[in-house]
């Protein structure tokens, strides 16, 4: 069906928009130039060819009730009975002709915003590959650090890029399953007397398209790392009866980690695969903080609206400054959080699109990490 189309032109400013409106050439729309605020005039009475298309491609998939386009941008007043699927098939149109979409629910209305999609930058692979080869060197440093000798230090230093490995390949497999683009992990090396690493990032050169992809790009990086984890430590505990240990001890220690230690009877000191696995699970409660951009603020956000995660968000971060006065990293830990995440997590392209049961299982899931992963205070 031909809908009406009129292109209005400012006559102060020169902008332009393109609606739906049956106004016919020549007609005045006084004071309402989005721009400056001027009179606007109809000029025209049709769509450009390349604007057209997009309209076709939306109204392929969506009813369109309403329209405004200005450049490369439009916004469409839309409905449907299935957002998932009508969203999903539109993206796929418009991504191959280089443009992006993304559905937002606005006093209880659909709208599918629709931009020119940018290229992504490509990637220096060679820093990827130095930052791998430093943070295998300071993890090493760290290991003979706290052992002693090489052969903590190579136990240790594998380990802990095991662990760290898997956690970044489970978000290159997300990513991979959802059409989502990203770098190579970038490894982030911190030498001795820290434990030789900050872990790894990946990052997103592609908008994440639906709340499912967000929660599950969240989520399985930190399963990954904690499934490597946790036998890890779990062997590492049960030769600490046997190989020399560190000589050192830890002020706190990962709920679970506490709990196997308890359970498993004559373990003294700490196994280079104990030590990893500290580490590993360290990191992953970080990274499932809830919060922002974390792997936790990406499940939390596809669970909750943007100012809900905000809320979140800042709340978590004055609480981590409260336990900081029981353990003392928690308190940079808030203070991070608050300082980094100032704004609202944009979410995923379709916003509106409720998640399946399987992303809420791992939704479950990551929270328990989450919970056996929480650092305690220990003898």
């Amino acid at each position: 069906m031909k809908r009406p189309v009129a292109k209005f032109e400012c006559l102060a400013c020169g902008h332009t928009d393109y609606q739906m409106s049956d106004r016919v050439i020549g007609d005045l729309a006084l004071g309402e130039c989005p721009k400056c605020g001027g009179d606007m005039a109809v000029v025209a009475r049709e769509l450009p060819p390349r604007l057209s298309e997009i309209e076709a491609l939306v109204s392929k998939h969506f009813e369109i009730t309403d329209f405004s386009i200005t450049g490369d941008r439009a916004e469409f007043d839309v409905s449907t009975t299935d957002t998932k699927t009508s969203f999903t098939k539109t993206l796929q149109d418009l991504k191959s002709r280089g443009y992006l979409a993304a559905l937002r629910e606005r006093e209880g209305e659909l709208k599918l915003l629709v931009a020119r999609h940018p290229k992504p930058k490509k990637e220096n692979v060679l820093i990827n590959v130095l930052m791998l080869m430093a943070t295998i060197g300071t993890t090493f440093g760290a290991g003979y650090y706290f052992g002693g000798n090489l052969t903590y230090a190579f136990l240790f230093s594998g380990s802990i890029m095991l662990i760290l490995g898997a956690h970044e390949l489970g978000h290159k497999i997300a990513a991979w399953r959802h059409g989502v683009e990203t770098t190579p992990p970038y490894f982030i090396p911190m030498p001795p007397p820290f434990p030789g690493t900050l872990g790894a990032i990946i990052k997103i050169k592609s908008p994440i398209p639906t709340k499912e992809a967000l929660v599950e790009m969240g989520a399985t990086g930190p399963i990954f790392g904690f499934l490597v984890a946790l036998p890890l430590v779990v062997v590492g505990l049960m030769m600490s009866t046997t190989l020399v240990s560190a000589p050192f001890s830890l002020s706190f220690s990962p709920l679970l980690l506490g709990l196997l230690k308890l359970s498993i009877p004559g373990v003294s000191g700490f196994h280079p695969f104990v030590l990893a696995g500290w580490l590993g699970m360290l990191v992953t409660m970080l990274n499932l903080t809830p919060a922002g951009q974390l792997d936790g603020g990406h499940v939390a956000r596809g669970l909750l609206g943007p100012e809900q995660h905000y809320k979140l968000t800042r709340m978590l971060g004055f609480t981590f400054i409260m336990l900081g006065l029981f353990i003392p990293f928690m308190l940079v830990w808030g203070l991070l959080i608050l300082f980094l995440f100032r704004g609202l997590h944009m979410g995923a392209l379709d916003d509106v699109s409720k998640i399946s049961q399987r992303q809420k299982f791992l939704a479950i899931a990551v929270w328990v990490i989450f919970l056996l992963c929480i650092p305690i205070p220990i003898g």
